[in-house]
């Protein structure tokens, strides 16, 4: 009687297997501390710290902010 064969394991490459598991690139706002920005509803500001996407931001009257930078404007000054 003849015996049944295994079907074969799909063995994944070393470098297919680094790739699935490397973590994304950390994202990287295109503001930095100091900027100067402008918000649609909060007027002026000046980023005081970055957390990923999202900007503290500093509003006259000592209003703080915390805003996704998508939603604001760099101001030239």
């Amino acid at each position: 009687m003849a015996e049944a064969k295994k079907p074969a394991k799909a063995r994944a490459s070393r470098a297919s297997a680094l790739k699935a598991t490397a973590p994304a690139p950390a994202y990287t706002s295109k503001y930095s501390v100091g900027d100067q920005i402008s918000h649609p509803m909060f007027g002026d500001g000046t980023v005081t710290a970055i957390n990923a996407d999202k900007l503290t931001v500093e509003f006259p009257d000592s209003v703080t902010k915390q805003i996704v930078d998508d939603y604001v404007k760099q101001r030239h000054l």
